[in-house]
């Protein structure tokens, strides 16, 4: 790339560089793991100079550049072994194709580009927005969890929105649907009314296992929606693993301290389950 007096070279640098940054928050709040690739050094001819990025999601297209054609093809695939494998390496790379392990090129510099895997954060989806809703996002956004928060009340979600957290407008009806839950979820679900409760919780059993489940509500209302369950045909392992009454019995009674117990208990939950398990 040419430079000219005034600095341009390092302005389109900057940009992209910002480019790829942004792509790397996008894909880790969509949860989704991603490998940043750094030109690191360069000596003799090389396509890109140091400091050129490029991310490198699981899937799907990579956001910006290192260099492009055979060089770039080959991190790409080293970055999602490296992203398969959940950890980074330095790559170093020579761009002639007579030397010994050389790219099919003749250019015949080398670049060494950093490989960083960055693992997405785990979601704790969360069905309600209201005051325990609203407290659980922001306790599960600290302890380095990724909230996402669902509800059909645009008034309700703005304020969270407002704070950075994820959120999805959407009724019970559509609710697990549009969530588009995974296996390592953690799903709460604490609406506004026990007919609402009832059929996210049918909905989300009836899905993919996940990490972990619970549903807030008395024991009397909790022992109504289990045999709900039964009836609607969600299998008894299912059913026997969803925490409810959710969260730790610490007496909790406040917005803020359920959010507490509710996020320490997705914690215990994970911590004694390992790495990869549903609870």
């Amino acid at each position: 790339m040419n430079k000219d007096e005034h600095g341009g070279s390092c302005a389109v640098e900057g940009v992209e560089a910002l480019e790829a940054f942004r792509a790397v928050v996008g894909f880790l709040e969509e949860g989704r793991a991603v490998a940043l690739c750094t030109v690191e050094e360069t000596s003799g001819s090389a396509p890109r100079e140091a400091g050129a990025r490029m991310a490198v999601p699981e899937s799907g297209r990579p956001v910006g550049t290192v260099g492009g054609g055979v060089l770039e093809a080959r991190i790409i695939d080293r970055a999602r072994v490296c992203l398969g494998a959940g950890r980074g390496e330095t790559a170093e790379l020579v761009l002639d194709e007579a030397a010994e392990g050389g790219l099919p090129s003749r250019c015949g510099g080398t670049v060494r580009v950093r490989i960083e895997v960055l693992g997405a954060p785990r979601r704790v989806v969360i069905f309600g927005a209201g005051h325990v809703g609203a407290a659980t996002a922001r306790v599960a956004r600290d302890a380095g969890f990724l909230p996402l928060v669902i509800d059909d009340r645009d008034d309700l979600l703005a304020p969270l929105t407002a704070e950075g957290i994820p959120t999805l407008v959407a009724g019970a009806a559509r609710a697990v649907e549009v969530a588009a839950l995974r296996s390592d979820d953690c799903v709460v679900v604490v609406t506004r009314g026990h007919a609402h409760d009832e059929r996210i919780v049918t909905d989300a059993l009836r899905g993919p296992v996940v990490s972990y489940a619970g549903m807030i509500g008395s024991r009397r209302k909790v022992a109504a929606t289990r045999e709900a369950l039964g009836r609607a045909g969600v299998p008894a392992e299912r059913i026997a693993g969803l925490r409810a009454p959710i969260g730790l019995d610490i007496g909790a009674e406040t917005p803020g301290e359920l959010a507490v117990c509710i996020v320490g208990e997705i914690v215990q939950a994970l911590r004694k389950a390992g790495p990869s398990k549903p609870a």
